[in-house]
């Protein structure tokens, strides 16, 4: 029996734009998972740099301490960010929310992107439109552990509001399908700035943040994921450019997924927030150098920092 979705299988490579490959520098991986990963304000300086002289389209990263709120994290991020912004004014970057457990029940999470949007070049932002359970482990009985993060729906609600107001593009974080469909209740509403669009959310076996094979929440990375979320932005009401990213990959061979996601259209998400096996060590710049390598496989342009500009409406 024929589905909606074997059309997006039968689909020949096509896309609108040049590929936007961006690299996310760390977030909760530690270097016990890989030595590699950039946590000092100084390796941070020297690893955004790296990637944005090799071609990233845009440079995610988090400060060093996530609990950080407001004018506090703004601080802490600009340690390296004052640097990294002296040596390279034109970078196109963007930061993580705030810890959703401690955020005020009348703030949103994203207080700290408003500092950074008058004084450090930030004008882009994510909106995490759900609430996800993360699996980092298991007690002696077999049962999961770990704990929620997101954000409710009034939360959701003032984080689009806040990126309105300053005309921010939105980052849809999707980790789930039912984020996908609250993003789209926005969407269809014409509740979005320009410059915006959807990051999709794979996730392997070892989920977004554990070491150990125990992953279980968002969709597995697999050509029929990605062409699930295809088919429910294709009901949308407004055309928004799409990215992927893979969490927790161990040893999944992700190169078909990002090869066809290149070939649809969409943009690629990379780096040592989002990846983790525990056989290979990459850099960001290795990882970053490997979707280049498929995209030129592929035939399709790889996107000039002017080329993200111009899809991100940044000005």
């Amino acid at each position: 029996m024929a589905t909606a979705l074997d059309k997006y299988a039968e689909m020949n490579p096509s896309w609108d734009e040049p590929v936007m490959i961006e690299s996310h520098q760390n977030g909760v991986r530690t270097k016990k998972m890989n030595p590699n990963t950039p946590v000092t304000y100084e390796e941070v300086v020297e690893d955004a740099i790296r990637c944005w002289d090799a071609g990233a389209t845009a440079i995610h990263v988090h400060n060093t301490n996530f609990d950080l709120l407001g004018k506090a994290a703004f601080d802490d991020y600009m340690i390296a960010w004052k640097p990294i912004l002296a040596a390279r004014p034109d970078m196109i970057w963007y930061p993580t929310t705030c810890n959703n457990l401690l955020v005020a029940p009348e703030d949103c999470g994203l207080e700290h992107v408003d500092y950074l949007n008058k004084y450090a070049n930030v004008q882009v932002a994510v909106v995490d439109t759900g609430i996800d359970q993360f699996v980092i482990d298991e007690d002696a009985n077999g049962n999961a552990v770990g704990r929620a993060y997101g954000w409710d729906l009034t939360q959701v609600a003032r984080q689009v509001e806040f990126c309105r107001k300053r005309d921010i593009a939105m980052i849809w974080g999707v980790y789930e399908p039912g984020h996908l469909r609250v993003a789209r209740h926005y969407v269809d509403r014409g509740m979005f700035t320009k410059g915006s669009n959807w990051d999709f959310y794979f996730v392997g076996k070892y989920g977004l943040t554990s070491e150990k094979p125990i992953g279980t929440c968002g969709v597995e990375p697999s050509l029929e994921s990605l062409y699930f979320y295809l088919d429910m932005i294709a009901q949308a009401k407004h055309k928004l450019p799409w990215f992927i990213s893979i969490w927790g990959e161990g040893d999944y061979d992700y190169r078909p997924l990002v090869r066809r996601t290149i070939e649809l259209g969409g943009h690629v998400k990379t780096g040592l927030e989002l990846h983790y096996s525990p056989h290979r060590n990459p850099t960001n710049l290795e990882l970053l150098q490997e979707v280049q390598e498929i995209a030129r496989e592929v035939g399709r342009p790889i996107a000039t920092q002017a080329d993200a500009r111009r899809i991100y409406n940044i000005t």
